[in-house]
């Protein structure tokens, strides 16, 4: 035989994309994380396996760029046409913005595209030579009828469900960066159930969406500082200290004397008024009767944990009482700002997948309330919420109660009404909003809550430093003045 001599020929890949073997390891160490991906590839030719990987680099990948055609073999280059035009739509661009170089939310981004590719064809679209009782064929990924424009609508909804998980999963996270920390496995069980559930699907949209609008609300207005000067003092508390005092330290021929008042309590500080005592808990009770399923349960539970994510971030413990009938059983979600990451993910999750159905009772969820804040012992004060859409008479005799132990307590009692009017809730409320069935400014609502719920932070009982006559505030420097006769 001949010896032939020369560089070797053209290797033909399989793949469309160009990769290299971090892209392949990355690809098979998230497939036995990712069960929904795999479990798809093994109901499925074997050939969709590369293109589960070519669309596995196009999201993973920080560059992407396709081989020539000549490059790939030629069963495979209908998957090429396929990701040639995917990669030319913002669409991809926008999903990429989620997935890029983070492996388990591309394995999953990769199983919502592949998933919708493979079944976009009904059974009105079966093969002529098929009989009517027999399911129609799976369509071929890689077909010419895949159109642009389809591709486009899969891609567009894939980035908004995989945006909204990640959003919640992000937002929910105890600190910065944690939910990159989450074991893959739950981090991805996680996203996939609020993907995969068009109710979860849905609460976690919407919770994104009014999270950012209650933010902006909060931006938009004047902040209340938690401390104001009011005067000064002398003490020994060096992070109070006027910037005249921190100038001895700075000199060395007077760092001495510096350091001798810091132990004689001598240094001139600043008094700080401290507007917020205490962060007030917050109390979510939301009605989950059969009458709220639907629309009204998801923006319920939408908005409530919003106004909870911004709660926790004041430092404020939130409560969720979820109640049907009196029969029912109350679910009670506690969450602390101290909570870490997956306790927090968790409890988010069961509030939003709990659901009773059947009648409703007011009494037993305000009941809970008023016995919690009672185990409290005067505490800073209260704030509730209630959303509701149906009708329950309260008794005269809890009525009467509750209003005295929400004077005493300093409880402050928000309702909200969907489709009809508050009547019993209206004697024991602060502020009632009706909504109408179809929640058309469920969206102002829930913005609203950021700057009017919990903007009401402060306690009642406020000290301040006696104030001199004539003056509405005190002045900084009144101490330093003569007392006037």
């Amino acid at each position: 035989m001949a010896a032939t001599f020369g560089p070797p020929g053209p290797t033909i890949a399989r793949s469309v994309l160009v990769h290299d073997p971090f892209d392949q390891e990355a690809f098979e160490d998230v497939l036995p994380r990712a069960p929904g991906l795999r479990l798809l590839l093994e109901s499925e030719p074997p050939e969709t396996r590369d293109l589960a990987f070519d669309l596995f680099c196009s999201f993973y990948k920080y560059f992407v760029k396709l081989l020539p055609a000549e490059a790939v073999v030629p069963e495979r280059r209908r998957h090429r046409d396929l990701l040639g035009r995917a990669l030319e739509l913002r669409e991809h661009e926008k999903l990429r913005a989620w997935t890029r170089l983070k492996p388990v939310e591309t394995a999953l981004a990769t199983e919502l595209v592949l998933d919708l590719l493979l079944h976009e064809r009904g059974p009105e679209e079966a093969e002529p030579g098929k009989e009517g009782g027999e399911p129609a064929d799976v369509a071929e990924p890689e077909n010419a009828d895949t159109s642009t424009e389809r591709l486009r609508e899969v891609l567009g909804d894939v980035r908004e469900d995989l945006e909204a998980a990640v959003e919640l999963v992000a937002a929910w996270s105890s600190g910065p960066g944690e939910e990159t920390r989450l074991p893959p496995e739950i981090k991805m069980q996680l996203m996939r159930n609020l993907v995969r559930n068009p109710r979860l699907r849905r609460i976690a949209l919407l919770f994104g969406r009014y999270r950012r609008m209650g933010l902006r609300e909060r931006e938009l207005r004047a902040p209340l500082a938690s401390e104001e000067v009011v005067d000064f003092v002398q003490g020994g508390d060096v992070a109070r200290a006027l910037t005249a005092e921190l100038s001895n330290f700075a000199m060395r021929e007077r760092e001495d004397l510096f350091y001798a008042k810091v132990v004689t309590h001598q240094l001139l500080l600043y008094e700080l008024w401290q507007r917020h005592e205490r962060p007030r808990p917050v109390y979510l009770c939301l009605d989950n009767s059969g009458s709220m399923s639907g629309e009204k349960e998801i923006w319920a539970k939408a908005s409530a944990l919003a106004l909870a994510h911004l709660a926790l971030q004041h430092g404020r413990s939130v409560e969720f009482v979820l109640f049907g009938d009196v029969a029912d059983p109350l679910r009670i979600v506690s969450l602390h700002p101290q909570d870490n990451g997956p306790e927090r993910l968790e409890k988010v999750t069961d509030v939003a997948s709990y659901f009773l159905g059947g009648g409703t009772d007011f009494q037993k969820p305000l009941a809970h309330v008023l016995d919690a804040i009672g185990e409290a012992r005067g505490g800073p004060g209260t704030d509730v919420l209630f959303v509701s859409d149906g009708l329950c008479p309260l008794p005269e005799e809890f009525v009467r109660r509750f209003i005295e132990t929400k004077n005493r307590n300093d409880i402050r009692l928000t309702t909200v009404v969907i489709g009809g009017e508050p009547f019993s809730l209206a004697a024991i409320s602060d502020t009632v909003h009706r909504l109408e069935d179809s929640l058309q400014a469920g969206d102002e609502l829930a913005a609203q809550f950021a700057s009017s719920f919990l903007e009401r932070a402060s306690g009642p009982n406020l000290m301040r430093r006696p104030q001199r006559a004539g003056r509405s505030e005190p002045l900084v420097f009144d101490h330093f003045l003569p007392e006037e006769p």
